[in-house]
């Protein structure tokens, strides 16, 4: 979008002046009104130009501004994304080693009671 900007404005300022030069190449003037003339088109051609710069310099500064600003909202969504990832995971790990402990402890209790029951056969006979 800003290359067709910058060729539509390049464009226009070159089309100004081929025609303002054109015009007054071809009229029937004086030397020193025709000087004038071009004095003053190329005062008018400098307005336009400070004109079009001044634009063209606020619509990149607001464009950047907007760029800035969903630049942020993007990075905080991220971090939000990344914060809510890591407390899922660490809630799981803590499930998990909640399950795993338990299953220790019944596989411990087990263990300690076939123990008890090899101990008592080993009595009896």
């Amino acid at each position: 979008m800003a290359k067709q900007t910058k060729g539509f404005l390049f464009g226009a300022l070159a089309g100004g002046i081929i025609g303002s030069v054109t015009a007054l190449l071809f009229a029937p003037k004086a030397g020193k009104e025709l000087r004038q003339d071009i004095s003053a088109g190329a005062i008018k051609l400098q307005e336009q130009t400070v004109r079009a710069a001044g634009q063209v310099s606020d619509t990149t500064v607001r464009i950047a501004k907007q760029i800035g600003s969903q630049a942020t909202e993007l990075a905080d969504t991220a971090k939000a994304a990344a914060g809510a990832a890591v407390s899922s995971v660490k809630q799981r790990r803590a499930e998990l080693a909640d399950t795993v402990e338990e299953v220790t402890d019944e596989v411990a209790d087990t263990f300690e009671d076939a123990v008890e029951e090899a101990k008592e056969l080993q009595t009896i006979n």
